[in-house]
């Protein structure tokens, strides 16, 4: 049985929902450390068994198939996430299990049109924009993988809502173990900077597929029948409510693609490839730093939903000032004194080739911490329903930073592109938490 939200008293729903983001976060964060080790670990004997120019061939070849499929891409996971969770809470089951197959068929269909994509253009790109033209058949190879790997987003949605933190955590592991063998495996074998991009495809295809298999085993565990066979109609009366929401979550998931990897191609282009590869780093880094933050994230993303559905905001507003002074405020702490350690950790770890690089990784670590500290920030507008003014906000954010990116990348390259995304991040960041008192949002103490 699955108890009605509604029905917890305060007391004991506050109980229930520190225990979840405590066990749930510390599961996640943990296996996404011990992921970032071996992502970690698979970064650094790239880089050193292939050399600075060969890095960063790998960080072109995967940047520019990548930008395309965030291009095209909706991510419905944040919109699925919130649904299936708040349809489980009111034992809604033929809703849920429409919006399933609604999430994983969207997903995979636009997956295919980014491949399609890629295989028609990437001659181009390889050719006249990165004047690489040996690149153009890596880019479709990588986005081969896309099809299979746009099934962990729906995947994740599902098991999220279950509490199935244990194998999501076992899942977080299992993908950059599989991508730590098959990269240096092919470059041991011999393929160089074809056997990495080739193997990281393997990797996320490989995820997808499993991740799929684990999702659709739950659902008939818990007398559910397969998602495939469900019908759409239940789900029809919020047609317009979803294609609001997953319309802002496209332009979100849009604009944090081109964020990501436009400046690597940028720097591709007028700096070369070595200062590409010292940006990719630079965001493998700042991943890693983030992975707590976006653990607590998604635990709270869930339960947030559930709650908002049957209670409204007055609850959980009363939190939020606690988890950033007690929870936030820590982590953020911790990044920074880390960060300071890195002039000596990233030569140690990558080779002196690679220290030009720390004073953008720190810059980039910077802007990681201040997000930190407001950590539910993301959670909090997509659960009520805000996800239209977080988007208006990102929107803002990618546009000063891609706007004024050429100029900075031409006259300070790595460096100077690192302290305007770290200037953009942070703007962005509190102006989204100023914009909730303004929204009439009250903080109590």
């Amino acid at each position: 049985m699955i108890p009605r939200v509604a029905k917890i008293p305060i007391s004991e729903a506050k109980a229930i929902f520190r225990h979840r983001l405590a066990e749930g976060a510390s599961l996640l964060a943990i296996s996404q450390y011990v992921g970032a080790a071996l992502n970690m670990v698979t970064n650094i004997l790239i880089a050193r068994l292939l050399g600075p120019t060969d890095y960063g061939l790998v960080a072109l070849a995967v940047a520019y198939p990548t930008m395309l499929y965030s291009f095209v891409s909706i991510k419905s996971v944040s919109v699925t996430t919130r649904y299936v969770a708040a349809f489980r809470a009111k034992k809604e089951t033929e809703k849920l299990e429409a919006i399933v197959k609604l999430g994983y068929g969207l997903d995979f269909y636009v997956s295919l049109m980014a491949l399609t994509l890629v295989a028609i253009s990437s001659w181009w790109v390889s050719e006249r924009f990165y004047r690489q033209p040996y690149l153009a058949w890596l880019m479709v190879v990588y986005a081969g993988s896309f099809p299979l790997f746009s099934l962990t987003g729906n995947s994740w949605a599902v098991l999220s809502s279950w509490g199935r933190f244990r194998l999501l955590a076992i899942f977080e592991v299992l993908h950059p173990f599989l991508k730590l063998c098959l990269t240096v495996g092919f470059i041991v074998a011999g393929f160089g900077v074809s056997g990495v991009v080739i193997g990281m495809g393997l990797a996320q295809a490989s995820i997808g597929l499993i991740m799929m298999i684990a999702t659709t085993d739950l659902l008939l565990c818990e007398g559910l029948g397969t998602w495939w066979k469900a019908s759409l109609k239940p789900v029809i009366s919020l047609k317009r409510e979803l294609m609001g929401f997953l319309g802002w979550n496209y332009l979100l998931v849009t604009l944090s693609g081109l964020l990501v990897q436009l400046p690597v191609m940028l720097l591709g282009r007028l700096r070369g490839p070595e200062e590409a590869g010292f940006y990719r780093i630079a965001l493998s880094i700042g991943t890693v730093g983030s992975y707590l933050e976006t653990s607590l994230g998604r635990v709270i993303y869930p339960t947030l939903s559930a709650w908002w559905s049957s209670e409204g905001e007055e609850r959980i507003v009363r939190t939020l000032k606690g988890w950033t002074l007690k929870v936030g405020l820590p982590i953020s702490a911790t990044i920074v004194l880390v960060t300071i350690l890195f002039p000596w950790l990233l030569p140690l770890l990558f080779g002196h080739d690679y220290r030009p690089a720390v004073p953008g990784v720190q810059v980039i670590m910077l802007g990681i911490a201040i997000s930190a500290t407001f950590f539910w920030l993301n959670s909090f507008y997509y659960a009520s329903k805000k996800i239209n003014l977080w988007v208006s906000g990102y929107t803002l954010y990618t546009i000063l930073v891609i706007g004024l990116g050429w100029f900075v990348i031409k006259q300070w390259g790595f460096f100077g592109l690192s302290c305007l995304m770290t200037v953009g991040k942070v703007l962005f960041t509190f102006s989204m938490f100023a914009l909730l008192s303004w929204d009439k949002v009250k903080w109590k103490k």
